[in-house]
Order: C-alpha cells, then structure tokens, then sequence
C-alpha cells in the first residue's frame, strides 16, 4: 500500500495543475454524460465477487442494491454513527484492502483541509486495478448545495478530479445525473440548455466520478 501521507501545504500548491489537466480531459461540465442515479453507476461498475467498502454509509441501502444484483458481493461499511449497524467506526479499524470504495455524498461534508487524507485512505485501502466512486452536489447546481446547512466544502467537477488523480488514482469517467420525466428533462435540455450555458448554470443535481487505482506494475514504472 502507499503509505505516505499527503501534505496539505504541497497538495494544494499541486492542485491547480491537476485541475487544468482534468478540465482538459473531460471537457466543460454541460458535456460530461448523464447517468439517471449514482447507484446505476455504481451497479454499473461492480462485479460479483468484489470485495465492497461503503464510506459514509448511513443506511447502508446501497448494501441492498448490490446484492439484488449480485448473490456474491462482500459488502462492509464505515461510518462514526455510534447507532448505525456498521463494521468499522473509524478508517484505523478497516482491515486488508477492496476491489471497490465508495463515497456519495459524503465529500462535501468534509472541511477542504482534510480531504487530501480523505482520499489518502481510500487510495491505500484500495486493491491494485481497484476501483473508487464518489458523488458530490453539482456546484453548477446552486440550490443542490446550498439547501443543506452541514456542506461545507463545494467541490467543482474538476477539482474533485485533480484531487483524485492527486491521490494516485487515474480518474476514468465524470458523470451528472439527472432523472426526470422524458418530456421535463427534453425541455430543460433543447428548449433551456443555452440558457444554463449563458449563465454557467447546470440543471443535473449531482457529480458521479469513477476512478481506478493503478495496477502495482504501473506504479512500480511510474
């Protein structure tokens, strides 16, 4: 595992080139694809099999969506909520490393300082080739972020991808999601889309990223 702690001071001096890059890649945020739901992504990318770690479970639902879809799936999660039914409280007490971690809407919860660590642990909690996931409220998408007193970090699509990719892990796709009835989502798209481009705002509530974690040649030859 990679055992070196991020400093915050150097990661965000870093930050801003690895933002740059990821804005390259993928483009402005009206172009990054629609998924209906984070757990479609999710069930997207998991496989039977895999060894899952949800972080910042809650109710552990997605626990359910997993293994309605797969008989073989072992799911584990943490979470510090003292009363929920996890296996782990804090990131000292998880053991081994996964095939898959994941995070949705958890990030923005967390103060910016902290988040280099954040995605530290799950780096090096994650299986060589394994993969991460994480959601965040659409900062294009003011009143998905705002309507919650307990946000307190906004993180654009791009930061959070340079983040990620500062972490060690090689960011694969960025989804928005949307869900709504054809004829809705039709006229927010064609009849309002040049609006929401004018004024840099976005319709789509929420960001999904994909990222995998090198295989250990790879980062033995980097």
């Amino acid at each position: 595992m990679h055992e070196r702690r991020p400093d915050p001071t150097h990661h965000f001096l870093l930050k801003s080139q690895a933002r740059r890059a990821a804005r390259k890649k993928f483009g402005p945020v009206h172009g990054l694809p629609l998924a209906r739901r984070a757990s479609r992504v999710l069930l997207q990318h998991a496989r039977d099999g895999m060894r899952v770690l949800e972080v910042g479970a809650g109710d552990r639902r997605m626990k359910e969506h997993l293994q309605r879809r797969f008989r073989h799936i072992r799911y584990e999660s943490l979470d510090p909520d003292p009363e929920g039914p996890h296996e782990y409280r804090s990131w000292d007490q998880v053991p081994g490393s996964y095939d898959l971690v994941f995070a949705f809407e958890v990030l923005e919860h967390i103060p910016v300082r902290q988040l280099p660590e954040f995605l530290w642990q799950m780096e090096r909690h994650l299986n060589p080739g394994g993969l991460l996931l994480l959601s965040t409220p659409n900062v294009y998408c003011p009143h998905r972020y705002l309507y919650d007193a307990t946000h307190c970090t906004p993180l654009c699509y791009d930061e959070l991808a340079g983040l990620v990719q500062l972490a060690g892990l090689d960011v694969q796709a960025i989804y928005r999601t949307y869900h709504e009835p054809f004829l809705r989502k039709l006229v927010r798209r064609w009849a309002f889309g040049w609006l929401f481009r004018l004024l840099m705002l976005d319709y789509a509530p929420q960001i999904v990223l994909v990222a995998r974690k090198p295989a250990q040649e790879q980062r033995q030859a980097a």
